[in-house]
């Protein structure tokens, strides 16, 4: 089974610098865990995926090359704090 959830996002426009450079970034959206299987579970997987808005067309999902895994707190902050 898959989950997916967004944690992130930036709307880019044509023209705009396409590289991100981000470091200790706090999640936009306040994230819940409904379920038992994240609270300390030790290998979490995050994966890059974007959307490039065509002038016409279909809207296609794009998904960058790599991963990267994350274990996942303990406890969990109980209020947005940022």
């Amino acid at each position: 089974a898959l989950n997916q959830v967004v944690l992130w996002d930036k709307i880019m426009l044509r023209g705009d610098n396409p590289r991100l450079f981000l470091k200790d970034m706090k999640s936009k959206y306040f994230f819940f865990d409904d379920g038992n299987g994240l609270k300390g579970n030790r290998n979490v997987t995050l994966t890059l995926s974007w959307n490039v808005v065509p002038n016409a067309g279909i809207l296609p999902l794009v998904t960058g090359s790599g991963h990267v895994s994350v274990p996942f707190p303990d406890t969990y902050e109980t209020t947005k704090s940022y």
